[in-house]
């Protein structure tokens, strides 16, 4: 059985992507600040908290998600 997408939890994914997108972008052109930086080390070591704890299963589909989207976005 499926679940329904949360949407308050959908939107909570959502904006942290793209506070990281443009972290990322920040850094590209060398205007990134501290805060960013830490924003982006403590989303990164949570990540990898939940990577595992899930185990390999869902990293691989989560790591094929994530490509997907890396994917869509170029398409923009």
């Amino acid at each position: 059985m499926k679940r329904k997408p949360d949407p308050e939890w959908r939107a909570r994914v959502d904006h942290v992507r793209r506070e990281a997108m443009q972290t990322i972008r920040d850094i590209r052109t060398g205007a990134v600040d501290m805060d960013q930086i830490d924003k982006l080390q403590n989303f990164l070591l949570f990540s990898l908290a939940l990577m595992q704890m899930e185990g390999p299963k869902k990293w691989e589909l989560a790591k094929i998600n994530a490509e997907i989207m890396s994917f869509n976005q170029g398409e923009k």
